[in-house]
C-alpha cells in the first residue's frame, strides 16, 4: 500500500465539497446547515488500511504513458496471487524499472488487497467489539503494528475465518501459506530474540495467535486442541524464561497462569498428561503471588490439574465395581469437590462480581442476567473454576451409574442431589458470564459498554476459544434445563457465522450428537420398560 497523504476523517459530503468537517455526531454541522443527510465518518480501520494503490497507478500511467487500465492489468495478474502472497516478507526485490513499474505495482495492489481483507476481518471480528479489546485508535495501532510474524499470523487468522464463511478453498490455501510463513518467521524471531526483551510481546502475541489459527482452522475437537496446545506450550516456555518480569504486575504471574489454564482443555479432551513445565510454572507463580488474594488462582490451577490426572487414570484404566481402586478414585473425587467448595469463597474475595438483571435480547443475555466483574481476568478465572467443577461432579455422577455398589459406600443420596444442583448452578453461571468475555452482535454499543470490564489492553478474542468449550460443557452437563443447551448451542452457531471460527461449528455438532444420544437412550429405556410390562 502506498501512502498518498494524510486521510481526512470528515464525512463523505464534506470531503466531496472539500470543506472542513467538524465531525460532530450523529451528523456534522455542515450537512445540517445545507439540509443534507450526513453519511457518517470513516472508522479508524478504514483509515489505517485504505488502498491508495490505484491513485499511484493512474499517476504512473500519466508519467510513462502506459496503455491499459489498472483494472485490466490487475485481472491479468491475479493468477500470481497464491505464490506472491505467501512469500516471506523478509525477502527483498530490486527496485522496478519504468517498464516494469505498472505490472509490479498491480501485483502488489492485488496482494495487499487480500492481505488487507485478512487483516481487516481479523481486527473487525477478533479484536474490536470484544470486552478485552483496544479502547482507542492509538491502542489499536500499537497492538497491530507488531513484527512481521505477528502481522502475518493475524492476516492468516483473518483469511482463514473469511475462507470458512465463504467456502473459498483458494482463500483457505492462501491463509495456510500465510500461516506457514508466519511460523517460519516466528522460529527465527525466537532464535534471535532470546536475549532481547523488547521482542517478548511480539513473541507471545505471535505464538498465541498461531494457536488461534488452529482453532479457527480446526477440523475436529481433538486435532484442533492438540495443535493449539503445541503453540501454548511454546508460549509458556518463552514466558518462563523471563520470569520474574520487573515491569509487570505480580512479576508476570498472570500471563503464565493464563497459558496454564489454556492447557487444561486440550489435556482434558485428549486425556494427555500435563507437561513437567506446567508444575514448574505452578511453583513460580506460587512464589510470585505469595501473600496476595490472587494466590487462589494458583490453587485453582493445581486442583484442576489434579482432577485432570484422575480423569486420565479413569480413561486409561479398566475399573470394576466393588474394587479398592474404584472406591479410592471416588474418594479422591469427593476430596477435590471439597477443595473446589472452599475455593469458591476465596475466589469471591479475589475476584468479586455482582449479579445484574435487565431487559436485553434473549439470544445475547441468558435470561436477562449478567455478571459485573472487576476485570476480564476475574471473569475468566471464574469460568475456568465453573468448568472444572462441572466436570468433577459429572464424573461423580457417572461413577454412581457405572459402579453403583462402590459409589453407594461413598456417595449418599444427599451428595448425589448436591452434584446435580452444583452442576446446574455452575452451568447457568457460565452462560450468564458470557457477556463479560464475548459480546453478542445483537448487543448495541451502549449495552455492550455497560457490560464491559477492564482488560489488560487489547487481547481481543483471546479468551473466546476457552469460553466455547465451557459453553459446550455447560450445555451438555447432566441435569441442566433444555434452555441451557439451546442458548449455548445458539452462541456457538453465532460465533461460527460471525467469526468463521470452525471450532465453534465443530463444538455445535458435538452438542447435537450428545443430545441425539440422550434422546436415543431415553427411547431405548422407554421401550425396555414397555417390554418388561
Amino acid at each position: 500500500m502506498v501512502y498518498c497523504g494524510k486521510a481526512s476523517q470528515g464525512c463523505q459530503n464534506c470531503r466531496t465539497r472539500r470543506i472542513k468537517c467538524d465531525k460532530k455526531k450523529p451528523e456534522c454541522s455542515q450537512c445540517i446547515r445545507v439540509g443534507k443527510v450526513c453519511p457518517g465518518y470513516r472508522d479508524q480501520l478504514s483509515l489505517m488500511f485504505r488502498d491508495e494503490s490505484s491513485k499511484v497507478i493512474q499517476k504512473a500511467h500519466a508519467q510513462w504513458g502506459s496503455s491499459g487500465s489498472p483494472t485490466e492489468a490487475g485481472q491479468a495478474s491475479s493468477s500470481a496471487l497464491p505464490q506472491s502472497a505467501g512469500s516471506d516478507s523478509s525477502s527483498s526485490t530490486a527496485p522496478p524499472t519504468p517498464h516494469s513499474l505498472i505490472p509490479a505495482t498491480v501485483h502488489r495492489k492485488v496482494d495487499l488487497n487480500l492481505e488487507q481483507r485478512g487483516m481487516q476481518f481479523y481486527i473487525d471480528r477478533y479484536m474490536i467489539n470484544h470486552p478485552d479489546c483496544p479502547k482507542t485508535p492509538e491502542e489499536l495501532v500499537r497492538y497491530t503494528a507488531g513484527s512481521g510474524p505477528f502481522q502475518n499470523v493475524m492476516i492468516a487468522v483473518g483469511l482463514a475465518g473469511l475462507s470458512n464463511l465463504q467456502g473459498d478453498k483458494s482463500l483457505n490455501m492462501l491463509a495456510r501459506t500465510q500461516y506457514v510463513t508466519a511460523l517460519k518467521q516466528m522460529g527465527r524471531l525466537l532464535a534471535t530474540g532470546r536475549d532481547d526483551p523488547t521482542t517478548l510481546p511480539d513473541q507471545l502475541r505471535g505464538i498465541i495467535t498461531l494457536a488461534m489459527f488452529e482453532v479457527v482452522q480446526g477440523k475436529g475437537p481433538k486435532s484442533t486442541v492438540g495443535s493449539a496446545n503445541l503453540h501454548i506450550n511454546g508460549a509458556l516456555a518463552v514466558l518462563r524464561s523471563v520470569l520474574p518480569m520487573r515491569d509487570a504486575p505480580n512479576g508476570g504471574a498472570r500471563g503464565v497462569l493464563q497459558l496454564m489454564f489454556a492447557m487444561f482443555i486440550p489435556c482434558q479432551t485428549t486425556s494427555a498428561a500435563l507437561p513437567p513445565t506446567f508444575f514448574d510454572a505452578i511453583e513460580i507463580c506460587r512464589h510470585l503471588l505469595h501473600g496476595t488474594p490472587e494466590i487462589c488462582s494458583v490453587d485453582l490451577a493445581l486442583v484442576t490439574a489434579q482432577f485432570l490426572q484422575i480423569s486420565a487414570v479413569v480413561e486409561h484404566t479398566a475399573l470394576f465395581d466393588q474394587r479398592p481402586n474404584t472406591v479410592d478414585l471416588i474418594q479422591q473425587l469427593l476430596a477435590l469437590e471439597t477443595k473446589f467448595f472452599d475455593l469458591e469463597v476465596r475466589l469471591h474475595e479475589a475476584y468479586p462480581y455482582t449479579k445484574e438483571k435487565g431487559v436485553y435480547p434473549p439470544a445475547a443475555v441468558f435470561h436477562g442476567r449478567w455478571h459485573a466483574y472487576d476485570s476480564v481476568w476475574g471473569a475468566r478465572m471464574w469460568n475456568h473454576y465453573r468448568w472444572a467443577r462441572i466436570l468433577v461432579n459429572q464424573t461423580l455422577l457417572e461413577f454412581t451409574t457405572l459402579y453403583p455398589v462402590s459409589s453407594h459406600r461413598c456417595i449418599s443420596p444427599a451428595q448425589r442431589a448436591r452434584c446435580y444442583s452444583t452442576i446446574r448452578r455452575m452451568a447457568e453461571d457460565i452462560l450468564i458470564s458470557t457477556p463479560a468475555i464475548w459480546h453478542h452482535p445483537l448487543l448495541d454499543n451502549e449495552t455492550a459498554r455497560k457490560m464491559e470490564v477492564i482488560g489488560p489492553g487489547g487481547a481481543g478474542a483471546v479468551g473466546l476459544p476457552s469460553l466455547l468449550w465451557q459453553l459446550s460443557v455447560a450445555g451438555c452437563a447432566p441435569g441442566v434445563p433444555p434452555d441451557c443447551w439451546n442458548w449455548a448451542h445458539d452462541v456457538l452457531e453465532v460465533v461460527w457465522k460471525d467469526m468463521g471460527m470452525r471450532n465453534a461449528w465443530v463444538l455445535a455438532e458435538v452438542m447435537e450428537k450428545h443430545r441425539s444420544a440422550l434422546e436415543k437412550e431415553t427411547i431405548n429405556r422407554l421401550l425396555k420398560v414397555e417390554d418388561e410390562e
